[in-house]
């Protein structure tokens, strides 16, 4: 007997669906890293395009009545645009918050000794300009909380001592997501400060990625062990890991922290002019190749918003920063328990591999 025409097509739809590959967890409703959004709007002001200059971004819709927390946001090498973070950073600052995205660097050549003292620059350029704002929100320092990615990574340990030497307050949230911290006989690539400093009622957290394969896990096991002052059950080292049982796979690469919003398009990179510009530009990526950090390799990974921002990077930080601030969401936060550590679930009910507690054994 032959099927009439509709009834074959759906029979068709139907064993396309049986047969599609899972799809990988969208973004919570609600909840740390969710899309319970208090603010409708993000707006921005940028003060320039030299080392110590800053992006601020704040809430709009409706106007802040109450003074907001303050989020450094320390991005990775050569990403001085906030285009590469635009997703996270609107995901926090619609929860409620300040980012300072601090510039850090002029251009490549920028010394890497340079990154954290122009950080702290621009962060108290940055707060400077908000506080001549009348009509702005106002900037909540009891309330600070620093994160990075990459090279960032590494800045938002070393603001932990850096931003309370110049006078402003220590960040009580710190998380840094696949530290550069690269080493050779010259030391390492972004100078470390002495993270023997940093308070010890700081909340910490260190990420890496199983494949990572630009920096791997050195960094982030290096700052974990080396921020002694701080208390273990205040610190972990997570591991975000890759999981292919759907389409698209999850893969934890170098990229994976960048978060570009839809329609994002990853900037051409620009070869520089003249024999000089050309020469220095050659000299820079083979004193980078010499420590490990190979750029061309990682700029071939497409940076996607996808679960391991939901459910890895964003809830971390959302939930850390409530820990520090209202002595909130701890168990996610921190302590290797399976709250922490879930990642939520295929479309057809398989949980995405948990992050793994590198720091210490997993708890029993």
């Amino acid at each position: 007997m032959r099927l009439a025409p509709p009834l074959a097509f759906l029979l068709c739809l139907g064993f396309a669906a049986a047969n599609a590959a899972p799809i990988p967890p969208a973004q919570p409703a609600t909840g740390p890293g969710g899309a319970d959004y208090a603010y409708a709007r993000v707006a921005s002001h940028a003060s320039g395009d030299d080392g110590d200059d800053v992006t601020v971004f704040w809430p709009e819709q409706p106007a802040a009545a109450q003074p907001l927390p303050v989020i450094v946001f320390a991005h990775g090498w050569g990403a001085t645009k906030p285009e590469h973070y635009l997703a996270w950073i609107h995901h926090l600052v619609r929860h409620g918050a300040i980012v300072l995205y601090p510039r850090y660097q002029k251009n490549l050549r920028t010394p890497p000794a340079e990154f954290t003292p122009n950080a702290v620059a621009g962060v108290k350029r940055g707060l400077d300009w908000l506080a001549r704002q009348k009509d702005l929100p106002r900037a909540d320092l009891a309330r600070l909380a620093t994160v990075g990615h990459s090279a960032g990574g590494v800045l938002a340990a070393n603001l932990a001592v850096a931003l309370p030497a110049a006078g402003l307050p220590a960040p009580k949230a710190v998380m840094c997501v696949e530290p550069a911290v690269l080493e050779r006989d010259q030391g390492p690539l972004v100078p470390l400060a002495d993270l023997a400093q940093v308070p010890a009622a700081t909340l910490l957290l260190t990420l890496s990625g199983d494949r990572d394969t630009l920096v791997g896990d050195t960094g982030a096991r290096r700052i974990y062990e080396a921020t002694t002052a701080v208390p273990a059950a205040q610190k972990d080292w997570l591991e975000l890991r890759s999981d292919d049982h759907g389409a698209p796979a999850l893969v934890a690469t170098h990229r994976a922290p960048a978060a570009p919003l839809p329609g994002y398009q990853p900037p051409q990179r620009e070869e520089p002019k003249g024999f000089i510009r050309k020469r220095l530009a050659e000299k820079a990526k083979e004193r980078l190749a010499e420590r490990g950090l190979n750029l061309d390799d990682s700029s071939h990974e497409t940076p996607v918003t996808d679960a391991l921002d939901y459910y890895g990077t964003w809830r971390l930080f959302d939930a850390l920063r409530a820990a520090a601030f209202e002595n909130r969401l701890r168990d996610v936060a921190l302590g290797g328990g399976p709250t922490q550590l879930a990642m939520g679930q295929w479309s057809d009910g398989t949980p995405v591999k948990p992050l793994l507690r590198r720091g210490v054994p997993p708890a029993q």
